[in-house]
C-alpha cells in the first residue's frame, strides 16, 4: 500500500502589521539577529587584529585613520581614551609602521596622524577579503530586498545611538 504524501502543514497568515509599526513579535527576531551580526564584527575585528599583530583598540584606531588623518585628540574622544593611552597607543601603532604622526607645517607643535600607504593596503587586503564574503552572502538577493536590509540597518543603527542619548541624559535609567 502506497502513502500519499503528506500536505504541507498550513501556516497560519502572519498578524497584520500594526499602521507605522512592525508586525509584533518583530523587536526579538531583530534584537537577536543584531546580536549575531555583533558576534560576527566581532569575530572579523579579532581575526583582523590578530593577523596584524596589534590590538584590538589599535585596530579601532586604524578604522578611524582609514578615513584621513586624524590628530591625537580627535582619537582619543572617538575611541574613549585618556591622552596618556592614546600616547601609548600611537607608539605601538607607529612602532608596526601601521601609522605615521606628522607635524602641520604652519605650527610644528600640532600633530596629525595618517595610515601610510602600505598601512592601508594591508589593512585593505584583510577587510577586503570579508568584503567579498559579506558580497557573496548577499548574491542571489533582490535588489529590493538588500535595500531593505540596508535601511534596516540604518535604522537599527539610528536606534543605538537614540539608546545611548537617553542613557547618557539620564544615566540612573
Amino acid at each position: 500500500m502506497s502513502r500519499s504524501p503528506r500536505a504541507p502543514a498550513a501556516h497560519p497568515p502572519p498578524p497584520p502589521t500594526p499602521p507605522g509599526g512592525a508586525p509584533p513579535g518583530t523587536l526579538p527576531a531583530v534584537v537577536a539577529a543584531s546580536r549575531a551580526v555583533y558576534a560576527a564584527i566581532d569575530l572579523v575585528d579579532a581575526t583582523v587584529a590578530g593577523q596584524l599583530g596589534v590590538h584590538r583598540s589599535d585596530l579601532r584606531c586604524l578604522n578611524l585613520l582609514e578615513h584621513g588623518p586624524r590628530t591625537p585628540s580627535e582619537i582619543g574622544a572617538a575611541l574613549g581614551l585618556t591622552s596618556g593611552a592614546v600616547t601609548a597607543l600611537l607608539d605601538r601603532l607607529e612602532r608596526a609602521g601601521f601609522a605615521r604622526r606628522v607635524r602641520a607645517a604652519t605650527d610644528r607643535r600640532s600633530v596629525r596622524v595618517e595610515l601610510p600607504p602600505a598601512a592601508y593596503a594591508r589593512v585593505g587586503r584583510l577587510y577586503g577579503t570579508i568584503a567579498q564574503a559579506i558580497s557573496a552572502a548577499f548574491d542571489g538577493l533582490a535588489a529590493e530586498e538588500v535595500a531593505a536590509t540596508t535601511r534596516g540597518l540604518a535604522r537599527f543603527a539610528e536606534g543605538c545611538r537614540a539608546g545611548v542619548a537617553r542613557l547618557t541624559a539620564d544615566p540612573a535609567r
